[in-house]
């Protein structure tokens, strides 16, 4: 089986790394299949042919058969693959949202310009007095120079 992935990656132009990233598993269990260290699981198999449904099972597992099969198997959809319908309820709810956020937008933005409005401005402060105290228990008071003028 390991010279038939081996084929595989050949044929599809793939390195060992990219292969082990398409199929979901990791890169050293790729190279120790490559290297005859371990033969490939069931898992690894399933990996492989759920990453390339154009394979055969037959010839990846037995060697029988072609490489690639006659016809693709048909996928049974997944929820994923039905495409939602888009009613015109829809639209109108998407547009009666849509008024609402822009509604509720201009209404905090006016509530902010009332806040802003009742905001008081603070007067600036300015520094009183400095006082140092040191560790000999004594202590010296600094004075800004505009009051100092005025004592």
């Amino acid at each position: 089986m390991k010279d038939r992935i081996s084929k595989l990656m050949e044929t599809e132009q793939i390195s060992p790394t990219r292969f082990a990233i398409m199929i979901g598993t990791q890169p050293s269990v790729v190279s120790h299949i490559l290297n005859g260290r371990n033969k490939p699981s069931l898992e690894v198999a399933q990996k492989i042919l759920n990453a390339f449904p154009a394979i055969n099972p037959d010839w990846l597992i037995l060697g029988v058969g072609a490489m690639y099969r006659e016809e693709l198997p048909s996928r049974q959809g997944s929820l994923f693959d039905i495409k939602p319908e888009i009613s015109s309820n829809t639209a109108i709810y998407e547009q009666k949202t849509v008024e609402k956020n822009v509604q509720e937008k201009e209404a905090k933005q006016e509530e902010s310009e009332k806040v802003m409005e009742k905001c008081t401005v603070v007067k600036e402060k300015t520094v009183k007095k400095i006082t140092v105290y040191y560790s000999d228990m004594t202590f010296e008071e600094f004075l800004p120079n505009s009051l100092q003028d005025k004592s």
